[in-house]
């Protein structure tokens, strides 16, 4: 990728680190760590894994996020500019069936035992029944920092799946979503010109159960916590409100898959609704669905002594 910052980074994005203060420090730090083709670790990390999230957006311009799963072996690289997923598009989320060639997919390769995560952003070039070819356009580590470590456990299942719209918060769904310590963001990012800063992006967020909350006003709120500093969903959502939010009942086997609209709120904007945070994302649902016995695996939570 082409050192200039202004290749690295999209204007959302430098113009949060700017008031986060990490403008200089994210301006040398970019073009070292993401780059338009994947290095070897990374092409073997996602051959690995038996699932990955996936960022897209439906014909609507809906933006989800949804899991795809398989055996491990089911994602390849062939090259490292190009990634394939051999997942049957049948058992999928509301938005993945509106992938074609050129739509623009965000994925996250998160192994939940090791808290090791990569992140992928590209187009499809290739599209069928079996799955997709994804050109790399961005890919990039993160830090295993918030990842609650969980240990798959059990042989693949064949539950029969239900689906439930949903378009206002119940009291079972605020539940499941207040008693979560982990959930996955979709984000996107559009300009006028299409090159490597537009595109989707989806990314991990997570904490002790309880951090998670909703406003007066029915809004739901996640806090921003220190990380890496590229503030990439941050960023995109800084320009664009578009969210998905995916919820994955790891022991149960439901998703949640919500569609949103965000907004990013600055302590020195509003503090009442900051409270010791710098920022928080404050999200409008706008609709989803509640797929139950849906992940054909489950993970059990590894508890680590204090």
């Amino acid at each position: 990728m082409n050192s200039d910052m202004q290749d690295t980074w999209h204007p959302g994005e430098r113009m949060v680190q700017t008031r986060a203060g990490v403008n200089d420090k994210m301006s040398k730090l970019g073009p070292r760590v993401i780059r338009n083709y994947m290095l070897d670790q990374h092409r073997k990390f996602f051959a690995s894994l038996p699932m990955v999230i996936t960022g897209s957006q439906d014909e609507n311009e809906n933006v989800w996020a949804y899991p795809l799963f398989g055996d491990p072996g089911f994602i390849q690289s062939p090259t490292p500019e190009l990634l394939s997923i051999k997942s049957p598009m049948s058992h999928a989320g509301p938005a993945l069936p509106q992938l074609n060639t050129r739509s623009q997919v965000g994925l996250l390769g998160i192994d939940l035992e090791t808290r090791r995560r990569n992140r992928l952003n590209g187009t499809v070039l290739e599209k069928d029944h079996n799955g997709f070819t994804i050109g790399v356009e961005e890919s990039f580590g993160n830090c295993p920092q918030y990842i609650q470590q969980r240990r798959l456990h059990t042989e693949p299942r064949d539950d029969e799946t239900t689906t439930e719209y949903v378009d206002r918060w119940s009291r079972p769904l605020r539940g499941c979503i207040t008693n979560a310590d982990t959930c996955f963001i979709a984000s996107t990012f559009s300009s006028q010109h299409i090159n490597r800063n537009s595109g989707m992006d989806v990314s991990h967020r997570g904490g002790q159960r309880g951090f998670l909350g909703f406003d007066d006003h029915d809004r739901l709120i996640i806090p921003d916590f220190p990380g890496n500093s590229f503030f990439n969903t941050v960023g995109n959502l800084t320009l664009d409100p578009r969210a998905g939010l995916l919820f994955l009942d790891f022991s149960g086997g439901n998703i949640i898959t919500l569609t949103m609209s965000a907004e990013i709120i600055w302590k020195t904007e509003n503090a009442a609704v900051c409270g010791d945070h710098d920022r928080v994302i404050r999200l409008s649902l706008k609709a989803g669905y509640v797929v139950r016995n849906a992940l054909p695996y489950r993970w059990k939570t590894i508890v680590n002594p204090t």
